[in-house]
């Protein structure tokens, strides 16, 4: 191949083998003992690339293309598999660690008034039952203010005075220790886990991408720290604390503290503290990347230091020396975190090219960055913030040149170029988009008409502002007034733009085989014509390949013709297909510690069986885990809400959901209306109890031809003779969904006793698929009940490590024993689902 006549072409496709590598090692799950085979493979490959290039064979691409794949395989696992001493070794076990703190502490205080604490800690050393152990590797350690405290209940070393809810604290008044100090602390190891449901960030990746293999929540009483002056990067981290500490004090000097907690966010990113209705506008608007440190800063920063330069005529070499110090200067003031880092190298690889007079260089330096990152660390693949940069990038180096082409000849240039940009960004990462929002924001083309320009104005004047409040207080407290005045018309313009008819479009989730045909066509126009032509010959030759002999002897032009015919042909089939009536599809959604299932009938209608929650609040899981299943999976309106009781594990997620997604009506026990809006939450009552029906026993009803019974719904009086301990759980509704001979029965937290006066009655319990009763606990799942439902699946719903210890091991070998079920569990699988045309049955795990 003449790798030199198409380096752009060659590196993409080192690229692309690199990434299916990387995605190779994912899947597999690869481990130690395949690794050093990997590498074996690897040093074959290369020695074998090398003696093809020095012959000159055309097999040369090929023994490089199997040589990526095998790196991208080996790398991914020499990340991700760890070491021998690696702390994720102990996990589960409670030990007492020690280390130094690798990142700048996280302290903030929470609207409960709760201080809440995050370290990224290197580990050295522990202590557990098998003795003291030399230790390696990151982990994520939690904390509160009783871990710092004694057991006085007193601050351990100092106290935080005067803080308040919302507030951050601060390196100077702050008792959460530095970067480079030492810590030793007490928890239990945990292994990294998240939901495991589709379109979610895979934060698991982004953590191993940045070294951290573990995770650990400190015990009470059992946090100390002690200084050390630490090395160069630890001063450095110190002194970038401190500046923007001192940023943050001078804003709140000038406006209020949720503005300043909005600008602080704009010039060093972060969402702490920011009004939540601000939030919601930056996000229906599209511009909600501006709070997170990214390639749009680095570049405002070279293009602040440009300006700069022309108005004082400095030569080009030393403008381009501004904007590097400039750029170096502001990744460290911003943490000199993982993002900002991979940031800020792409944009000093730009201005290399640039000052080298190199501008088409930038599509290179965008493929060769891309592969070093990812070669010296793998996960980053599977990491949101890489995946969008990177995409977008791409789409203003390869689509927004050719927009801007065209519109300039239609629009002002300004407004071409913005437009441009824009939609070249927004093109190139839809499929992202999709996965993991499901909303494309059409309002933010003109957001970045018409918002951006004065957020970057504000970002600019912030950072000028906290330099010059430094040395004249009373002019950065002026300038961050004005800079306050501007948030303020931010605000005002992004409710308005976020209000216009279509501003957010759903988008749904591309999958696999549509995200190829997408950057298939995309690569397609990029062509140029004459490639396009050679390109179109390829395709055609490649279908005649399967096609009779007799189709394959007319010329070019019948070649043509026939080729056209089969991509229609093909893409009839596919819109037949997706038109006929799919299979029912049950999805246990993971959820942590609760419970709740998604039902989706043969012609697209859904419903829920409860929608999961956490006790004691602090996480929406309906609207950060329930609503982007639902979106993912195209589901916009729900037809029912069947909850089985008023627990929040099964039913606080209803109001998340309600913010997001139209129901026409929410099923209930009959606890009382009172019992479900404490759980809601209070606001808009009269609108949450129209929608609430309380379900009767010995009901049923069909839904696209899937039946809903409901097999038991017991009252107060009933539950009051039953002369039962009342938890609550004793009112959970039984309720069964059926189609065809394939059945599923959800059970809440059914305890024993209504499991015996269900078999009392003669209730005919027999199902498919068993929701296991109370989360595996030994209150529920009865050995007779378990026998008269005899289920072939059983479904275990709970958190991954929980404090109640579910599923209970005396449980899980019941369900064995008696049914001889498969059991599945949500903190193993994740998201569980079963798809049936009513005979057969199909299970698909997503941990699988």
């Amino acid at each position: 191949m003449g790798m030199g006549q198409h380096p752009k072409g060659f590196i993409n496709g080192l690229l692309v083998l690199l990434c299916l590598g990387i995605g190779a090692g994912h899947m597999w799950h690869i481990g130690k003992e395949q690794l050093s085979v990997v590498w074996c493979l690897l040093a074959m490959a290369v020695l074998g690339a090398v003696f093809l290039l020095r012959r000159g064979s055309k097999g040369t691409w090929a023994a490089f293309a199997v040589a990526m794949l095998l790196l991208g395989l080996g790398r991914y696992g020499a990340v991700t598999v760890p070491s021998d001493d690696d702390i994720l070794h102990f996990e589960g076990q409670k030990v007492k660690m020690s280390g130094v703190l690798a990142e700048t502490p996280q302290a903030v205080f929470e609207d409960d008034g709760r201080l809440k604490l995050r370290y990224v800690v290197e580990s050295e050393q522990l202590s557990a039952a098998q003795g003291k152990e030399k230790v390696s590797g990151r982990l994520v350690l939690y904390a509160n203010g009783s871990s710092l405290a004694d057991r006085k209940g007193e601050p351990a070393q100092g106290g935080m005075a005067g803080m308040d809810a919302g507030d951050i604290a601060k390196p100077e008044d702050s008792i959460a220790g530095r970067a480079g100090d030492r810590i030793t602390v007490s928890g239990t190891v945990r292994a990294l886990h998240d939901y495991g449901n589709p379109g979610r960030m895979n934060r698991e990746m982004t953590y191993f991408s940045q070294g951290i293999h573990a995770r650990m929540t400190a015990d009470k009483y059992s946090l100390r720290l002690q200084q050390e002056e630490g090395g160069w990067h630890d001063r450095l981290l110190r002194l970038s604390a401190r500046v923007r500490s001192a940023y943050l004090e001078h804003m709140e000097h000038a406006m209020s503290r949720q503005d300043a907690a909005a600008i602080f966010a704009m010039l060093f990113g972060g969402y702490q503290g920011i009004k939540p209705e601000l939030l919601e506008a930056f996000t229906a608007t599209g511009i909600v990347h501006i709070l997170s440190v990214s390639g749009s800063h680095i570049t405002l920063m070279a293009g602040t230091a440009g300006i700069i330069g022309r108005l004082l005529h400095l030569p080009g070499r030393v403008t381009t020396g501004l904007a590097a110090v400039t750029i170096l200067f502001y990744s460290l003031l911003a943490g000199a975190i993982p993002p900002v880092i991979r940031s800020a190298l792409m944009g000093l690889l730009t201005l290399l090219a640039l000052a080298m007079g190199r501008e088409r260089d930038a599509r290179h330096i965008l493929g060769l960055a891309a592969l070093g990152l990812l070669i010296y660390a793998p996960p980053l693949l599977y990491d949101i913030s890489f995946q969008l940069s990177f995409g977008a990038t791409a789409g203003l180096l390869y689509i927004a040149p050719i927009l801007r082409g065209v519109l300039r000849k239609k629009l002002p240039v300004f407004a071409a170029d913005s437009l441009a940009v824009t939609i070249g960004a927004q093109v190139s990462v839809l499929p992202v988009i999709a996965w993991y929002f499901n909303v494309i924001s059409f309002s933010s083309l003109l957001a970045n008409l018409v918002i951006t320009p004065v957020v970057e104005l504000i970002i600019v004047v912030g950072l000028f502002a906290g330099l010059a409040g430094s040395l004249l207080p009373f002019v950065g407290r002026l300038v961050f007034m004005g800079a306050g005045v501007a948030l303020g018309a931010v605000y005002e313009l992004s409710r308005l733009v976020a209000a216009l008819p279509f501003s957010q479009v759903y988008v749904p989730s591309f999958g696999v085989w549509g995200c190829l045909m997408y950057y298939g066509a995309l690569g397609w126009l990029l062509l140029p014509l004459n490639c396009r032509g050679q390109a179109r010959r390829r395709l055609v030759e490649l279908i005649m390949l399967y096609l009779p002999d007799k189709w394959r002897n007319g010329g070019l032009a019948d070649k043509q013709k026939i080729a056209v015919l089969m991509l229609v042909l093909l893409i009839f089939i596919g819109g037949w297909k997706a038109c006929r009536p799919g299979d029912l599809q049950v999805h246990f959604i993971d959820v942590g510690q609760g419970d709740a299932a998604l039902v989706i009938t043969p012609h697209g209608h859904a419903f829920m069986v409860d929608a999961g929650g956490v006790r004691e609040g602090g996480y929406d899981i309906g609207r950060m885990v329930d609503v982007p299943y639902l979106l993912h999976y195209g589901v916009r309106q729900l037809d029912y809400i069947f909850l089985t009781h008023a627990h929040d594990d099964h039913a606080a997620g209803v109001r998340g959901i309600l913010g997001k997604i139209p129901v026409k009506a929410v099923m209930t026990g009959h606890e009382g209306t009172g019992e479900y809006l404490k759980v809601f939450g209070r606001g808009e009552v009269a609108r949450l109890e129209k929608l609430l029906a309380p379900l009767r026993e010995n009901t049923s009803m069909e839904l696209d031809g899937v039946r809903i019974e409901i097999l038991y719904s017991p009252d107060r009086r009933e539950v009051r003779e039953g002369n039962v301990q009342a938890t609550g759980n004793e009112f959970s509704n039984l309720i069964r969904v059926s189609y065809g001979n394939a059945s599923f029965l959800f059970t809440g937290d059914l305890v024993t006793a209504q499991e015996a006066e269900l078999l009392r009655r003669g209730t005919q319990l027999g199902s498919t698929v068993l929701k296991v009763g109370h989360h595996g606990s030994r209150t529920s799942s009865s050995e007779a009940f378990l026998q008269a439902v005899n289920p072939r699946w059983a479904v275990i719903s709970c958190g991954y490590a929980n404090s109640f210890g579910h599923p209970h091991k005396e449980i899980v070998q019941r369900i064995s024993d008696v049914t001889g079920a498969e059991l599945l569990r949500t903190d193993e699988k994740g998201a569980i689902v079963f798809r049936t045309d009513g005979k057969g049955m199909k299970v698909e795990c997503y941990r699988d």
